[in-house]
């Protein structure tokens, strides 16, 4: 056996007689002194010997020495290729352990240079059956379940919490998972927050969950959301009094009616830049409407949609004209209404406050979804940046009242100093809020490039919201067709299967953490399985994603039961015994 380091790669090569399962893991060791190092190395690439040989002498990347070619006279078959996630270094002599998984292939490179260790003293560890125990120690159960590796069954994978607000990508042709693996996402942050429920400490998760078919609430098969909220007897400090969210006149499952709440937006609550969101305005129509807000804000809106209307600033009326058609779809919604009993200062406060709000958008047109994700991003963005640039309470409600639309402030104004305020006049920091996470399905129709031509809030948020605990979980088919500065923050990536070549090609572009086209190829047709690249991750992983069905009924539905009997004991409150 043969362990050299491949240096312009970062790899660790191992010239071996048995056949190593591709992407799994392999367990190497070795002693210098006191001490004793073990490295876990991910598999990346195996050869045969030959293929190998030819592979690299076409590089000019390796020399076959006359020691290599003797050892490749004897039984060696293959060339495994890996990347190191993990070194542990075990201090004998003073009892003392350190697990390396940050650089780790650096920190193995000055152990050489410093003749601490030798490639050909590392030898595979007899025993791998502890690999589970190291790889535990990468994915740290303080985060969001997601699924176990693909290779090692034991090894559950977590989305750490400190990560989320740095936003995340999912990617997967139609079919293939994606609305499998937000459910056991959202399952997962529910557990979070029961978990700091029975503590009385930590951070609650929020999430808005725009549901493009109506699956989470029910289930996409059998369970979901409302099935979690049953199994906690209707818990309100983990539900509240309502989850599940419909547009106006919208009628909601009969299952989950007095949870449900329908959703009315104000046209005084609009402010220019989410109607540009919506939709391609050029400079003279964005001036236009920039004016008519300037003039009247309160009525803007009615005042472009009334015929015959100019705002000053001597604005030619075929640009009003084109106005007029690009905005009178919001006459015929019954979500957008002028004076109506809005439910955006009930939203916003859940959201503040560490809730799930599940959104049924199956039966709204794309413009109505776009237009109330940005209104109630950019009322967030606004809240959170006038927080994080306060110093006290007067302060902070004074940039409110400038930040935010009169109409919205004077309906939330009762909420601040329940919410913001520490002690005293002191105000919290956006830090010590619940992270929320806003999911936008059907990305490329909203995150196009030609979309972000003026101020759009989901390009503020991608690169200013970890900031503000403000997270973005974009969710889509396509790679090609979504704005470059939206792409190049997303810092987590989950790939599942893909069907267009092109867009493989652009995903191993796009992804980095090592993932190549074979990667993205072998998962053709494997639904459930996906490639997750991530700045917390030293390389790329291997998820296997269960069936949410199967899921629930094994692990979280005994975990909220469990929930609900200790919340009990607390005594907090008795739990109801029917729908509230």
């Amino acid at each position: 056996m043969i362990i050299r380091i491949n240096s312009l790669e970062s790899t660790i090569e191992i010239f071996y007689e048995k056949y190593v399962h591709l992407h799994g893991f392999v367990k190497l060791e070795a002693k210098s002194g006191e001490k004793e190092y073990h490295i876990i190395i991910q598999i990346l690439n195996e050869q045969t010997i030959s293929d190998y040989i030819l592979t690299r002498q076409k590089l000019k990347n390796v020399k076959i020495t006359e020691y290599i070619t003797m050892e490749l006279e004897s039984e060696l078959q293959y060339v495994i290729q890996g990347r190191p996630i993990i070194c542990t270094e075990i201090d004998h002599k003073n009892n003392h352990k350190i697990d390396h998984t940050i650089n780790v292939f650096f920190f193995i490179e000055d152990l050489m240079e410093n003749e601490i260790l030798k490639p050909h003293t590392m030898k595979i560890s007899e025993d791998q059956n502890d690999k589970p125990d190291y790889l535990e120690k990468i994915f740290n159960p303080e985060g969001i379940f997601m699924g176990t590796l693909a290779s090692e069954k034991k090894v559950n994978v977590y989305f750490p919490f400190k990560y989320l607000m740095y936003h995340f990508f999912i990617a997967g042709a139609t079919g293939m998972g994606k609305s499998n693996l937000n459910q056991v996402f959202i399952d997962g942050l529910l557990q979070h927050n029961a978990n700091v429920i029975l503590k009385g400490k930590g951070r609650k998760i929020s999430m808005l969950a725009i549901d493009m078919h109506d699956e989470y609430a029910l289930g996409c098969i059998k369970h979901g959301v409302y099935d979690i909220c049953k199994s906690t007897q209707y818990n309100k400090e983990l539900f509240g009094k309502w989850f599940y969210l419909y547009p106006n006149k919208g009628i909601p499952p009969t299952e989950i009616k007095s949870l449900a709440e329908p959703c009315i937006i104000n046209y005084q609550e609009i402010k220019p830049e989410d109607l540009f969101a919506t939709g391609s305005f050029n400079d003279l129509q964005v001036g236009a409407i920039h004016s008519a807000y300037r003039s009247d804000p309160q009525n803007y809106i009615d005042n472009l949609l009334t015929d015959g209307y100019r705002p000053p600033g001597g604005h030619d009326e075929k640009t009003m004209a084109a106005i007029r058609r690009r905005m009178n779809w919001l006459e015929y919604s019954d979500m957008f209404q002028s004076k109506g009993s809005s439910k955006l200062p009930d939203i916003v406060k859940k959201l503040e406050k560490g809730g799930l709000i599940i959104f049924n958008a199956s039966m709204i047109s794309d413009l109505e979804q776009f237009l109330f994700n940005s209104v109630l991003a950019r009322t967030l963005f606004d809240i959170r940046k006038s927080l994080k640039s306060s110093s006290d309470l007067d302060t902070l409600k004074k940039k409110l009242s400038q930040s935010l639309p009169n109409h919205f402030f004077d309906n939330y104004k009762n909420n601040i100093d329940k919410i913001y305020v520490q002690s005293g006049t002191a105000i919290k920091d956006p830090s010590n809020l619940p992270i929320i996470i806003f999911t936008i399905e059907e990305a490329p129709s909203i995150l196009r490039p030609e979309m972000m031509r003026y101020n759009n809030i989901f390009k503020d948020i991608s690169r200013q919201g970890r900031k503000f605990n403000l997270s973005l979980e974009v969710i889509s088919q396509q790679y090609s067709p979504i704005d470059d500065t939206i792409l190049s923050n997303m810092n987590t990536v989950i790939n599942l299967p893909l069907r267009s070549e092109k867009e493989k090609a652009v995903a191993a572009k796009t992804l980095g953490g090592g993932i190549q086209f074979s990667d993205l190829e072998s998962l053709t047709g494997t639904r459930g399985i996906a490639l997750i690249s991530g700045i917390w991750l030293t390389n790329f992983q291997k998820l296997r994603i269960p069936l949410y069905d199967d899921y629930f009924e094994n692990v979280s539905n005994k975990f909220y039961a469990n929930f609900t009997k200790n919340f009990d004991s607390q005594g907090k409150s008795p739990p109801p015994t029917e729908l509230p």
